[in-house]
């Protein structure tokens, strides 16, 4: 594995943590209108963490040259002319420290104890990516998975108990990246008048069939938005915290999915 740039001891600019964060942002929309298309995703509910997504992508680029470099920074949409793998290494280490207290993410590398990457490697994914590293035998698939799956289920606090089954033995790096967020909104339906609780019809498409789904109501202000460009009701649910959900009712989910990008 080729040896990685050299950083300077310096705060990354902000213009490239905000072309880095834009390109993010593109990224994660152009990665759902492919996921979205793809035959196995037909009638199914698609979920992902964009950053994470990016994150990983970028962390593995620190160890590409050449045409794979080229490959990984063009699919994340990064612009090699305007930022160097270093920029893209700050911009990270930046983003990656702002997450609130309701959030944790983070990188580990598996390395295979007959692998030894260049240790400049490892430390660049520590200082930038925050990975933690660890050392397996990939030949004993079933002892390896265990320790990535016991790292997982500590880091999502039990919420992903088993990421993985079988093992390549052949693998000689298993990179990877998490994330868990446990958030409460700011409007918590729990008081007496919000917990009238009520079953209604919920539409399966794909059968033509009603789920009965238990309901709450709650009468409150909300910020709601309609798109017309896309015709979509948009609801904003904030969180205590600079987190908040958005959620999209489209009168044509194919139209909504051909179209919604970051300007939405």
């Amino acid at each position: 594995m080729p040896s990685t740039e050299t950083h300077q001891d310096t705060a990354p600019d902000d213009n490239i943590v905000s072309l880095v964060t834009a390109a993010n942002q593109n990224f994660g929309f152009r990665l759902y209108m492919k996921l979205a298309a793809h035959a196995d995703s037909q009638g199914k509910n698609i979920f992902f963490s964009p950053i994470s997504v990016s994150v990983a992508l970028a962390a593995l680029s620190v160890g590409a040259r050449g045409e794979t470099h080229q490959q990984l920074f063009s699919g994340l949409g990064f612009n090699s002319t305007l930022y160097t793998q270093a920029d893209i290494d700050q911009a990270f280490q930046k983003l990656l420290k702002t997450s609130s207290e309701e959030t944790s993410e983070g990188t580990a590398v598996f390395v295979d104890h007959g692998f030894k990457p260049r240790p400049e490697f490892l430390e660049t994914l520590k200082q930038f990516y925050f990975a933690d590293g660890f050392n397996v035998d990939f030949t004993n698939s079933t002892e390896s998975a265990n320790t990535i799956n016991e790292y997982v289920r500590e880091k999502t606090k039990g919420k992903i108990d088993q990421l993985v089954e079988n093992l390549d033995g052949s693998t000689v790096m298993y990179l990877l990246s998490y994330i868990y967020f446990k958030g409460k909104r700011s409007m918590r339906c729990d008081t007496v008048s919000c917990l009238t609780r009520f079953e209604f019809g919920f539409h399966v498409k794909i059968v033509i069939v009603q789920v009965p789904v238990q309901m709450m109501n709650k009468e409150e202000r909300f910020d709601i938005y309609y798109d017309q460009a896309v015709s979509t009701s948009v609801l904003h649910l904030p969180f205590n915290s600079s987190c908040s959900m958005l959620l999209m009712l489209p009168n044509d989910m194919k139209a909504l999915e051909n179209a919604i990008c970051p300007a939405h």
